[in-house]
């Protein structure tokens, strides 16, 4: 039979409850709850509309009248929603944790890029970085601690929702700007506020940015604002940025690519056998923590992972060593190897199973094979 010590532990891990909350609300239970939201909000550093919005209101109101007392709605329902809340987070913070951000080898690379780009523009016009990938690779992570370490940055993560309006105006939000009314007055605002101040913006999730969006961009930030534009999102990006521009409606392209100083491409990079992304060293700062170690075998596999296209990269590794951390085999053992990641993959049936260049057997399998065995003697 196949042990499942991960499918266990995440069971035992998801029945955690610190403080069981009995069906029926009593007085004594509410105010214990409204004690226990004062200390979990200091402890946070959160604000009473952060913890409304979590809980389903688009404001802290309903929050401040709970914790004075006054709460005139379905105080109960409320109550259990609360405890919820700070059970989940109580869960989350009973496990062992890395480090929230790691100087690996590619997080150096994508620095230089930001730096040269910065270094490049001058005091005419900006210039442009393009970092490109797939997801998992650790992009998103290095622009926001870079943005944070460096206060002369504005990070923002786009979505495929966004018209250009709302694209220029969540840079002005990040500006601390007005970013309402039409487009014009926005990138007005911008241009006013941008054109004498050192200020690099960078823009994730761009993949989906199309030709006149990008031709606005180059208006706007690079030309106007004089403003270092780091762009960052998987290869369709430079797709759009590459295409001919004897394609109508993609004449403005060549300007565009002008202005281009760099581009990072972290997919070429990953396949690359004999180095990859990442090396071992980094996978060990990013994935030995809470006194577990890996062995080579294991940071080996993680390594390849780390490499393989469409296996979720750095995100599924991070999700493996977690599972393995609520495992009670793990935890007595002291460490992790390959044969602990593939139960991973396998009893989470993680999609990268479809990608994983070697043999994954799923426990079904497995076990039929062993009864065939049996049975034949």
């Amino acid at each position: 039979m196949t042990e499942n010590n991960i499918s266990q532990g995440l069971e035992t891990d998801a029945r955690y409850v610190k403080e069981r909350m009995p069906d029926k609300m009593t007085k004594q239970t509410i105010l214990d709850v409204r004690l226990r939201l004062r200390e979990f909000i200091g402890y946070h550093g959160w604000t009473q509309k952060k913890v409304g919005r979590k809980v389903g209101f688009s404001d802290g109101a309903p929050i401040s009248s709970f914790l004075k007392g006054d709460y005139k709605g379905d105080i109960e329902g409320l109550a259990k929603k609360l405890h919820q809340l700070m059970q989940s987070y109580a869960r989350r913070e009973r496990r062992p944790k890395g480090l929230d951000f790691v100087q690996t080898v590619i997080a150096k690379r994508i620095f230089t890029v930001i730096a040269e780009t910065e270094a490049f523009s001058t005091e005419k016009e900006g210039k442009i970085g393009i970092i490109i990938g797939d997801s998992g690779h650790g992009k998103s992570l290095c622009l926001q601690q870079y943005a944070e370490s460096n206060k002369n940055t504005v990070y923002v993560q786009l979505d495929d929702a966004q018209t250009s309006t709302l694209l220029f105006a969540e840079i002005a939000k990040q500006l601390g700007l007005d970013s309402s009314g039409a487009r014009s007055s926005i990138t007005r605002r911008l241009i006013d506020n941008l054109q004498n101040r050192h200020i690099i913006i960078m823009l994730d999730e761009a993949s989906h940015l199309s030709v006149r969006e990008l031709n606005l961009l180059r208006q706007i930030i690079i030309i106007k604002s004089r403003c270092p534009l780091i762009l960052a999102g998987n290869r369709h990006l430079v797709k759009t940025v590459m295409q001919p521009i004897t394609r109508m409606g993609c004449e403005s392209l060549d300007q565009f690519t002008s202005r281009l100083m760099c581009i990072l491409d972290l997919d070429a990079m990953a396949n690359n056998k004999d180095s990859g992304l990442y090396t071992s060293e980094d996978i060990r700062k990013l994935y030995e923590y809470g006194g577990i170690k890996l062995t080579s075998d294991a940071v080996s596999t993680l390594r390849k992972i780390a490499r393989t296209a469409r296996s979720g990269r750095l995100h599924t590794c991070g999700n493996i060593i977690i599972a393995c951390h609520l495992s009670k085999k793990t935890q007595k053992e002291g460490r992790i190897n390959t044969s602990s990641i593939i139960g991973a993959i396998s009893e989470l049936k993680l999609p990268v199973r479809i990608f994983f260049p070697i043999a994954i057997k799923e426990p079904e399998a497995e076990e039929q094979q062993e009864q065939q065995t049996v049975k034949a003697g």
